[in-house]
């Protein structure tokens, strides 16, 4: 695809033959007298893997709350499926969605975070099929079988009767995982997953996310793994000062980057990760 620059941003343009899953429009959010988001513009297409990167308080996470309505926009829009996010038109006039109408929505999305948030009395067997029984209606029976096969996707079958202290943070955050999943969401968004882990248990929950996305999920990754970024997104996108400076493929987006900012965290990425190695 062709690369448009308009206001010094690099963006990757629309597929007009398709609706996105995910589609942001100018979306502004304000925390105080902080612009955390500056008209933020970004789609997300059926089965492609979004990677977003920049440095800390470049509005990474604000984005992908807004997007899972953690978060009241303050301006601009969001669609899922081109219905309208947090919002609804009433005679004429958009007016915010009330609080069922916004977890309606959201029970379309699942959002896996930087802690593990897994309840530490249930069993990994519950944590996973609770939402699935009570929140969408699933038959018991039908959200277990469909639970432990997911666990033993991810090598964690044995583990079904375990609860989350038995586990290492590694395996808390695949549960964690397996537990998004498990409602069969439209989009998965991921907030910094690894931020929380020892090095060591990082690859694991890496090798996890490779393969939900070799799955053909729809996913918006936020997170500073560039080999994850390079080797398994579809896109990447390129975050400062809450906008979005460069949305290409991956391939182009770290063999060529366009924008002086990204050029220079990428430098400062690589110049990090080697002296963590």
């Amino acid at each position: 695809m062709n690369i448009a620059e308009e206001s010094g941003l690099i963006v990757q343009p629309q597929r007009a033959e398709e609706q996105p899953v995910v589609e942001v429009t100018g979306v502004r959010k304000r925390f105080g007298d902080d612009d955390a988001l500056d008209g933020a513009t970004m789609s997300v297409y059926e089965g492609e893997v979004v990677a977003i990167l920049g440095p800390s308080g470049s509005g990474k996470s604000t984005l992908v709350r807004c997007i899972d309505q953690l978060e009241t926009i303050d301006g601009g829009s969001m669609r899922l499926d081109g219905e309208l996010l947090g919002f609804e038109e009433i005679g004429g006039h958009l007016r915010p969605m009330t609080d069922a109408g916004r977890q309606r929505q959201r029970r379309r999305m699942s959002m896996v975070f930087q802690q593990f948030n897994l309840f530490p009395h249930w069993t990994v067997l519950r944590n996973v099929t609770e939402a699935p029984i009570h929140v969408h209606g699933v038959p018991p029976a039908e959200a277990r079988a469909h639970a432990l096969d997911l666990l033993g996707r991810v090598g964690l079958a044995e583990k079904a009767d375990a609860y989350p202290k038995q586990l290492s943070g590694g395996q808390q955050q695949r549960v964690a995982i397996v537990r998004s999943v498990a409602v069969d969401p439209r989009i998965l968004l991921f907030d910094e997953p690894t931020s929380a882990l020892d090095p060591e248990l990082v690859d694991e929950v890496l090798q996890t996310m490779k393969q939900l996305a070799q799955t053909g999920r729809t996913m918006i990754v936020v997170t500073h793994e560039l080999d994850f970024a390079r080797h398994v997104a579809d896109r990447c996108v390129f975050m400062s000062d809450g906008r979005i400076i460069e949305d290409r493929p991956a391939d182009a987006f770290f063999a060529d980057p366009q924008s002086e900012r990204l050029r220079t965290f990428l430098a400062r990425s690589g110049r990090a990760d080697a002296e963590a190695s």
